[in-house]
C-alpha cells in the first residue's frame, strides 16, 4: 500500500483550528443563530434552511423507531433532508456526482447497493430502473436507514472500536463510517475530496449536530496525512459524508456489512419526507440558496 500524499499544510492547519470557540465556520456552514447582524443573502439562506428543517422534524420518519437503534436525533433527518434538497437541485443543473448517484439500478449487485437491495425496494414500490430523481430519492431512503445502523445518526462517530481497522486507509469516520480506501471504486471520489479540502463548503453541521454529544473518543483520527483528514473532514463536514457515501453505494457497496446483510431499512416515511423536499425546492427555488454561504 503507497504512502498517502501528504496534503497542503494550511488545508491541515484549517481543519486543524476550525470551529475554535465562537463561530463555527468548518465547512463553510451558515449558523442558524449569529451574534452579528446578518446580510440579506444570509437570512435566505436561513429561511432555506428552516423551512426544510420544518418539514423533517414535522415528518412520520422523525419520530421513528428505528431498529435496534431507536428514534433518530433530530439533526440527522433535517441534515439528510437538507442535503437531498442540495443534490436533488444538483442532479437538475447537470453535477457529475449528482448524475452518478442517479443512474438507473446497474446489473451487479456486487457493487451497487440498489441493486443488491432490489427485492426490498420493489416490495414498497420504489422503482430504480430509470435515471432520474426518482432514483436519486431512493438511494437517500436506503441512506437514512444506513447511517441509523452505522452511526445511529452522529454526524462525529469515530471508528467501531471492537475493529482492528486504525490506519489512515481503513479507519471509518463519520455518518456512514466510510474509510479513505473507498475512494479507489469511482474517480469522483478522490477528487470530491480534494475539492471539499481545497473549498470545504457546504457542511451544514449546524444542523446535523442537533441533539448529538461528541465525545474525545469520537472526534480522534487516526493515521497521518491525507487519510487522517479524510476522518476529520467526515466528522465535521457531514454534508461531505453523505455525498461520498452516495456514490459509493452505487459504486462499492460491500464497503457497508449493513448493505451487505441488508440491515439499512427501507422505510416509506423516509421516501415520503424526501418528495416533499423536492417539491419545496421545485415550488419555491430553494437550491441557489443552499449553496451560499458565509
Amino acid at each position: 500500500m503507497e504512502n498517502p500524499t501528504e496534503p497542503d499544510p494550511d488545508r491541515r492547519q484549517f481543519l486543524k483550528t476550525a470551529g475554535r470557540g465562537g463561530l463555527f465556520v468548518v465547512c463553510g456552514a451558515l449558523p442558524l443563530f449569529q451574534t452579528r447582524p446578518a446580510r440579506a443573502g444570509e437570512l435566505k439562506q436561513a429561511d432555506a434552511i428552516s423551512r426544510i428543517c420544518d418539514v423533517a422534524s414535522g415528518s412520520a420518519i422523525a419520530s421513528y423507531n428505528w431498529k435496534n437503534r431507536g428514534k433518530a436525533p433530530a439533526g440527522y433527518i433535517k441534515g439528510m433532508a437538507i442535503s437531498y434538497a442540495k443534490i436533488y437541485y444538483d442532479l437538475g443543473a447537470g453535477n457529475a456526482n449528482a448524475v452518478e448517484m442517479a443512474r438507473a439500478v446497474t446489473a451487479d449487485a456486487s457493487v451497487d447497493a440498489l441493486k443488491h437491495y432490489e427485492q426490498i425496494f420493489e416490495q414498497v414500490g420504489m422503482d430504480n430502473s430509470k435515471a432520474g430523481a426518482d432514483t436519486l430519492r431512493h438511494l437517500f431512503v436506503l441512506m437514512l436507514g444506513l447511517g441509523m445502523r452505522e452511526s445511529s445518526g452522529k454526524h462525529c462517530e469515530g471508528r467501531d472500536r471492537s475493529a482492528h481497522n486504525t490506519s489512515a486507509e481503513t479507519a471509518e469516520a463519520g455518518l456512514f463510517q466510510t474509510s479513505f480506501n473507498a475512494r479507489h471504486a469511482n474517480p469522483l471520489l478522490p477528487k470530491l475530496f480534494e475539492d471539499f479540502m481545497a473549498k470545504p463548503t457546504p457542511s451544514y453541521i449546524d444542523v446535523f449536530k442537533e441533539g448529538v454529544r461528541c465525545t474525545a473518543a469520537n472526534l480522534e483520527n487516526f493515521g497521518d496525512g491525507d487519510g487522517r483528514d479524510f476522518q476529520k473532514l467526515s466528522k465535521e463536514c457531514p454534508f461531505f459524508a453523505a455525498e461520498f457515501a452516495a456514490i459509493g453505494l452505487r459504486n462499492i457497496r460491500k464497503h457497508w456489512g449493513p448493505v451487505n446483510r441488508r440491515e439499512a431499512e427501507i422505510r416509506p416515511d423516509a421516501d415520503t419526507i424526501f418528495k416533499e423536499v423536492q417539491k419545496l425546492v421545485d415550488e419555491d427555488h430553494l437550491g441557489p440558496l443552499l449553496c451560499r454561504h458565509a
